[in-house]
């Protein structure tokens, strides 16, 4: 190997547990090389890019640490647990003036798009369903066609939330790319701070525990987003008071569908 390739290989040996979880853009920086270097050694090793080489690490980590996967033995407590931990970590990484921000905009918008696909999906559906309770109306589109056709004729008055754990889905991407060049405030919801989301976007909130090609919408990371989710919503209370007279009344227009 050339000298790049090899500060790549030796960080990979080193911890392929940390690899996991890193973007190609992270592992670069982090192993003194470059993203060319990184598909590069991918490449000799057989694989065609860095995904698929992260996918057939990921399962040889998962077979080797199969036999000590609960810590405790109770898989209920090691939820609990992860989950505190991926709360604390979202709590200390979370911009609150960018909280703030987020929220004045999504006060101020002419019209809000909410956009994820695979498991982010969910969290774009709870956004969603958080901002009609405050009286807020926002579409999340289940289609990235109707999500890109939107960001197109976007503009400066609109608000675009894009959800991506790595922050590199291609759907998700090209909305976030799109939207931008409209003129429209993309926000970003997130796990990385160096992904091609991230780059594009004017505000971006971020949610600790990156997940594994493995663990897509694992739990830790999903409930890291839906705090975001709530803390949004919490400060747009905050800012204007008022919102919360529509949730006592979005949740009388539905009291008939209660037994």
């Amino acid at each position: 190997m050339t000298r790049a390739l090899e500060r790549v290989a030796v960080f990979v040996l080193n911890d392929p547990q940390a690899v996991l979880y890193k973007s190609i853009t992270e592992l670069a920086d982090e192993a003194k090389s470059s993203e060319a270097s990184v598909m590069r050694f991918c490449r000799e090793l057989g694989f065609t890019g860095f995904q698929t080489f992260k996918l057939a690490l990921a399962q040889e980590v998962a077979t080797q640490q199969q036999a000590s996967n609960s810590a405790s033995g109770d898989v209920v407590h090691d939820l609990v647990e992860t989950a505190r931990i991926a709360l604390d970590e979202t709590d200390r990484l979370l911009d609150r003036s960018v909280i703030n921000d987020v929220s004045a905009a999504l006060l101020k918008a002419r019209h809000i798009e909410i956009f994820g696909v695979a498991a982010s999906a969910i969290t774009a559906q709870y956004l969603e369903y958080k901002l009609a309770r405050l009286g807020l109306q926002a579409h999340c589109p289940r289609d990235p066609h109707l999500a890109t056709m939107a960001a197109a004729t976007a503009g400066p008055t609109d608000v675009f939330v894009l959800v991506s754990s790595s922050g590199s889905t291609l759907d998700t991407l090209r909305v976030a790319q799109s939207a931008h060049a409209s003129g429209a405030h993309v926000v970003g919801i997130t796990n990385r701070t160096k992904s091609p989301l991230a780059a594009v976007c004017k505000s971006v909130l971020l949610a600790s525990w990156p997940e594994t090609p493995l663990t897509g919408g694992a739990f830790p990371s999903k409930i890291s987003q839906l705090l975001i989710v709530d803390a949004l919503a919490s400060a747009i209370t905050l800012i204007d008071p008022s919102r919360l007279e529509l949730i006592a009344q979005t949740a009388l227009s539905v009291t008939d569908r209660n037994v």
